[in-house]
Formats: structure tokens, sequence, C-alpha cells
């Protein structure tokens, strides 16, 4: 069950670390060092189950997965480092801070860090269902139950789309210069729930080809 609430928090913390626009800075980069030792203790965590996947499709591709998640987070670190105002303002030479690609990347990366890890979640969304079921002790035979999961499954689909289009991610992937966007004018609330919504939108995805692969 620890597992479960670690993935919780990463999640979390990974929505308020993409909402930097509406934080204070300072707090923008603690929590983006925080996520360095949770992810640790993530891998650690999951490596026992990781090993049980053997030679499998859904392990070549997880395995996959989880090396493009981590150089994600390489490069995420390292730009966020070298753009530093706070924590590391003063061991960063200043072409560094000013250096219009390293900014490019520190912007695009996170949103394909938020794809992948979508698709993560969704490879493995089974045991973390499960856990879900177990906490709010869910009737998954219920009728109801059947389908307010559907709906709700639709609406972030919905709104993962609507939210990826709202936010250009597109145009943020292929590194164009975005500085605002429909989205990012949104109060907090509403961006953090269509961040989560684009966020599951590709958990879905992930859980899809899970099956498929199965």
């Amino acid at each position: 069950m620890k597992k479960f609430y670690l993935d919780v928090i990463l999640l979390i913390i990974f929505m308020l670390v993409m909402s930097f626009h509406l934080l204070p800075k300072l707090l923008h980069e603690i929590l983006g060092m925080l996520i360095i030792p949770l992810v640790i203790y993530h891998l650690y965590w999951n490596f026992k189950a990781f090993k049980l996947l053997k030679g499998t499709p859904k392990k070549r591709l997880s395995l996959f997965i989880d090396i493009a998640l981590f150089l994600c987070l390489f490069i995420i670190m390292f730009t966020g480092i070298c753009i530093s105002r706070h924590l590391f303002n003063d061991m960063i030479d200043i072409s560094l801070q000013r250096n219009i690609i390293i900014h490019q990347l520190h912007s695009a990366v996170p949103f394909l860090f938020i794809i992948l890890s979508g698709i993560h979640f969704g490879l493995n969304w089974q045991g973390f269902w499960q856990r879900i079921n177990i906490i709010l002790k869910l009737d998954t035979n219920n009728k109801f139950y059947k389908f307010t999961s559907r709906l709700l499954i639709i609406i972030l689909i919905a709104a993962g789309i609507y939210g990826s289009f709202l936010n250009q991610i597109g145009d943020r992937l292929l590194m164009e210069h975005i500085f605002a966007t429909e989205m990012t004018s949104l109060p907090f609330v509403e961006f953090i729930f269509l961040m989560f919504c684009i966020f599951s939108l590709y958990v879905v995805i992930g859980f899809i080809i899970s099956k498929y692969i199965n």
C-alpha cells in the first residue's frame, strides 16, 4: 500500500510542478528537486514486480518507457538547474541561464514526460486500480459502478483531448516559442483538472496497449 501512496504523491507533485506559472518560482524549484528522491523510492519498490514480468512484450515495452522517462527526467532536472533563479542561481554561469535551447527543452520535455508517465501508469493500471477499490471498498460488480466508471473515463478522455489543444501540447513538443496559452490563463483548480485529464488520457492509452499486448 505504501507504493500506492507514493505514486499518488508523485502525481500530485508533478501536477503542481507543471503549474509553475501559478506558483512561486522558489516553490517550483523545491518541488522539482523533491521528485528525484521520490522517483528513486518508486524504482526501488517496483523493481521486484518488474522482474516478475520476465521476457514478456509488456516488460520490453515497460523497459523502453522507463528508460525514456529516466532520460526525460534527467533533461528536466539538468535544464532546471541550469536556469535556476533560486536554489542554484549562484552556481550557474549566466550564459547557461539565458540559453534559449535550455529554456525550450525545460518547457517541452515535461509534456513528453507526462505523456510517457501516463502510458506507464496505464500499463500498470490493474494493480493500481485494485488498491483504489480496496481503499474505497467499491463493489465492482454493481451496475451503477460500471456505468459511472465508464462515464468518468469518457469525460477524462474528452477533457484530456480538449486540454491538449487548449495548451498547445503538440507545438510545445516541437519546441515552438510559446509563452502562454488559453489553458495557462485559467484559474489554478481548472488548470490542474485539465492537466490531470491530459495525464489520464494517456493512462487510458497505456491501459489499452496493455490489454492488447497481453
